[in-house]
């Protein structure tokens, strides 16, 4: 007959290593579900030609629209011949500027009057007017 000896301290610590196992697995577990997405909310807006010709009503422009964040984060979007956009972007302040190759060639910078604040789950709007002589 064979007799195996296990020794007392491989006893005592077969529990305190499998219940340390078991703390950290619920600890990750409960932490998983921990992390929400960022907070953002969505811009929309137009770019538009004004000013020029008497007569001449506001005319939109197709382009595209540049975000500065006041994070430093940049984002640009192309625009259709509507001149409408709609963007969804992080929480924060943006000063938004677009550009058109209708006006002025593509050289000319349009801006929106101020900085933008765009709020969680919120829908702001700003107009970037491209002012004609």
């Amino acid at each position: 007959m064979i007799t195996l000896a296990i020794p007392k301290s491989a006893v005592r610590r077969a529990p305190l290593t499998v219940l340390t196992a078991l703390v950290a697995l619920c600890a990750g577990v409960a932490f998983a579900g921990c992390s929400s997405p960022p907070d953002e909310g969505t811009l929309d807006g137009i770019l538009l030609a004004v000013g020029g010709p008497a007569g001449t009503g506001p005319l939109p422009l197709s382009g595209s629209v540049t975000f500065h964040g006041s994070d430093g984060n940049i984002a640009t979007i192309d625009l259709s011949a509507n001149g409408r956009f709609s963007a969804h972007l992080p929480v924060g302040r943006y000063t938004v500027a677009g550009r058109s190759p209708q006006f002025k060639g593509g050289a000319g910078a349009c801006q929106a009057p101020g900085p933008v604040t765009v709020t969680n789950d919120v829908t702001s709007r700003v107009e970037i007017d491209c002012q004609e002589s």
